[in-house]
């Protein structure tokens, strides 16, 4: 029954080929049997590339969220400690400012003092590469960390290095100018 010959053909088609065809190109096709131009590795390689950036997408997706997550509460606890250091230099300073000419080389020695803490506790010396690795988990040693103890936030924000180091000075501070902290705390009435 060749009623769809024409449209069909029962014929095998006439090889012809176009000046852009390669002849590697031309030799596959004839090996496989196949003398039409094949879509199948374009969509091929197409859907992997598309799957590739679908995956990547997914996975970052999830993944920087988790970080994301992660960081901004251990920023938040860093931001508290810092706040406070910064808050109580800067207070020291403008009591000691308005505190008349028997206080001036101490206001200047306290802005000298709240100007080095702000450049040291600013955010690209705080999260530099010197205190965080890649992974954005930390290089210096935190308390309990060893010992199987759960370390929380709040103990990676007191250990960092830079924190340390300036709430030890606010600590001498606090106490030079006899300043009672417990009563930021709301314990006093």
């Amino acid at each position: 029954n060749d009623d769809f010959d024409d449209v069909f053909g029962s014929a095998p088609p006439s090889p012809t080929l176009s000046d852009e065809d390669t002849h590697t190109n031309h030799d596959d096709r004839i090996r496989s049997g196949n003398l039409e131009p094949s879509d199948i590795p374009r969509l091929k390689e197409k859907h992997e590339t598309e799957g590739y950036r679908d995956g990547v997408t997914k996975g970052k997706a999830e993944s920087v969220q988790k970080g994301f997550d992660e960081g901004y509460s251990l920023g938040a606890v860093l931001g508290l400690k810092i706040g406070k250091i910064l808050g109580l230099l800067e207070g020291l300073y403008a009591a000691l400012k308005g505190g008349g000419v028997e206080h001036k080389e101490e206001a200047r020695r306290l802005e000298i003092l709240w100007a080095e803490a702000k450049e040291e506790l600013g955010t690209r010396s705080v999260f530099g590469t010197e205190w965080w690795g890649e992974d954005g988990v930390w290089k210096f040693e935190v308390p309990g960390e060893g010992d199987g103890k759960e370390v929380l936030f709040p103990d990676v924000a007191g250990a960092h290095p830079l924190v340390v180091k300036w709430e030890k000075v606010v600590d001498e501070e606090v106490k030079k100018w006899g300043l009672n902290l417990d009563i930021m705390e709301g314990d006093q009435e």
